[in-house]
C-alpha cells in the first residue's frame, strides 16, 4: 500500500542521511505502519504519524530561537542523555545547552527525509492508484 511504501522510503532516507542519532523519529513512523490506513463506511484514509521535531529533520531549522532543551524525555536534554557517554568535564544538562545554543546561532541543515518522498508525482501516482483500484472494484460489483 502507498502509505506503507511512503514510510519505508522516508525511514530508508532517515537511515542513508545519518538524521537518525536516536531512532525515536524512524520508530514513530513506523509506529503505525501496519495499521496506516482504515476503512470505515466505504472512506479510506491514511495516516503517517511521527514525532513533533520530525519537521525540522526534514526542512532544517533557521537560525534564531532556541530549540527545546530541558526536558530529559524529548528534545535535545534526551537525546544527550541517550546517546552521548558520560564525561567528568561537563554536564547533561550544560552539554544540551551548548547544542541548543549552537543550533540557535547556525540552524541545522533540511535532510529532506520526508519532503522527497511525499511529492506531488507520489501523490498523482496515489491518485492513479486509488483510479484503478476503484475502477476495479466497480467492474468485479459488475461480475458479480
Amino acid at each position: 500500500m502507498w502509505i506503507n511504501k511512503s514510510i519505508r522510503l522516508m525511514q530508508k532516507n532517515l537511515d542513508a542521511d545519518r538524521s537518525n542519532n536516536s531512532g525515536t523519529l524512524r520508530q514513530s513512523l513506523g509506529q503505525n505502519f501496519n495499521d496506516a490506513v482504515d476503512e470505515k463506511g466505504g472512506i479510506i484514509s491514511g495516516l503517517i504519524s511521527a514525532v513533533d521535531y520530525w519537521y525540522y529533520v526534514d526542512e532544517g531549522r533557521k537560525p534564531g530561537k532556541y530549540p527545546p532543551y530541558t526536558n530529559e524525555r524529548e528534545g535535545i536534554l534526551h537525546w544527550v542523555l541517550t546517546k552521548i557517554p558520560k564525561r567528568p568535564d561537563i554536564t547533561d544538562q550544560s552539554l544540551a545547552f551548548l547544542i541548543a545554543r549552537k543550533i540557535a546561532k547556525k540552524g541545522t541543515k533540511p535532510t529532506y527525509f520526508a519532503s522527497e518522498v511525499l511529492t506531488e508525482q507520489a501523490i498523482d501516482q496515489l491518485n492513479e492508484e486509488i483510479a484503478e483500484t476503484l475502477a476495479q472494484d466497480i467492474a468485479n460489483q459488475f461480475e458479480e
